[in-house]
């Protein structure tokens, strides 16, 4: 059957009748451990496993067709691979999935359902499907269906997502359900997630392979799949500035206002004009001294916006020495998309400031 996820997943151990005890099984390694959940042929049983194992889940097998069940689950750490055979046929539903992430797929026999709205089919080597955390699902399963199922908890995968982006994902992560894997990236999360799976299998499974195996098939599911989150991933990751770039950028910060010059930054930065600029044109995408220049054009935004009873375009291109006011004022607006006076004004009239009276011209009868 596939692996819903809920509490007594924990490897809990049960009793089931006719068939002797679950087994649960400490594997030599840390956080590796093996338990066989139920194996019966007695629906009223299964259907109590079942609902005791995935809080709540609700079992329909297809009337008048011989039925069995065998769930067994491997568990490392937060990450559990549950191998589920079903005999018979039937429905499988979960209102929540709570705080759990799973891959759906299949050894043999397919699997078509509903996610939260999303329709999806689990097709061997061709189809599978992510559930994501707080959503429904429903499931229908053929006669014989052989589920390989991956469940992730939500704060391992989390983490995860803060390690590649350096920030915290905004709410739950939610996948695109239906996951093709006869393409280029859902074959990559398929051929990563068997790797892991074959590996954590057998007795001998190395806690320290499985380790770097789970964080390729966190990274794999992150990258290769589409979700609520992917634009986070799909950005280029900025480049750690060099040492030099860090303390001209330091230093232009401190003294933007100052009429300072080229030679004042490279002393700043303590290496040579040349390597100076090369690493600005490599890290930032323009020699230093644009880089003051930008810098000079958000000092003088900052001015207009937030503005004095005194405040002038004038004088603050005066005072940032930013040239002429008029080739000043092109370019703002090229920058900012409103010209130098329209940001002061709006200022002006966030900060309770009448209204500057325009200029009368020369020779203007008054």
């Amino acid at each position: 059957m596939v692996g819903w996820p809920g509490g007594a997943l924990r490897l809990v151990q049960t009793r089931h009748r006719g068939e002797g005890p679950s087994r649960v099984v400490q594997a030599p390694g840390a956080g590796l451990a093996r338990a066989q959940l139920v194996r019966t042929r007695d629906v009223g049983e299964a259907r109590e496993v079942f609902s005791r194992v995935y809080a709540g889940a609700t079992l329909e097998p297809m009337r008048d067709a011989p039925f069995a069940c065998a769930l067994e689950v491997v568990s490392f750490g937060a990450t559990r691979v549950v191998k589920g055979d079903w005999t018979g046929g039937g429905q499988a539903s979960l209102s929540d999935l709570g705080e759990h992430y799973v891959l759906s797929l299949s050894a043999g026999g397919v699997s078509a359902g509903d996610h939260a709205g999303e329709p999806f089919r689990v097709v061997p080597g061709r189809r599978g499907a992510l559930f994501s955390p707080g959503r429904s699902c429903v499931l229908d399963v053929d006669a014989e269906f052989h589920g390989r199922t991956l469940v992730i908890d939500r704060g391992v995968l989390d983490a995860h997502f803060a390690t590649l982006t350096g920030t915290a994902p905004r709410g739950p992560i939610c996948f695109e359900v239906a996951l093709d894997l006869e393409d280029g990236p859902g074959r990559t999360v398929h051929e990563v997630a068997e790797l892991f799976r074959r590996e954590i299998e057998p007795p001998w499974a190395s806690p320290m392979l499985l380790s770097a195996l789970r964080g390729a098939l966190f990274t794999s599911l992150l990258v290769h799949t589409r979700h609520n989150q992917s634009a986070s991933l799909d950005a280029p990751q900025p480049r750690v500035a060099p040492a030099c770039v860090r303390k001209a950028e330091e230093y232009m910060a401190a003294h933007a206002a100052e009429p300072v010059d080229l030679a004042d930054v490279v002393a700043a930065a303590g290496v040579p004009e040349r390597s100076l600029r090369a690493a600005f044109v490599a890290c930032r995408g323009m020699p230093p001294m644009d880089f003051l220049r930008l810098r000079r054009f958000e000092l003088a935004r900052g001015h207009l916006a937030e503005p004095s009873a005194d405040t002038s375009v004038a004088g603050v291109v005066a005072a940032l020495g930013l040239g002429h006011p008029g080739r000043f004022s092109i370019e703002y607006k090229r920058r900012f998309g409103e010209s130098p006076s329209e940001t002061l004004s709006a200022g002006r009239a966030a900060a309770g400031l009448p209204r500057l009276q325009p200029r009368r011209r020369a020779g203007m009868a008054r």
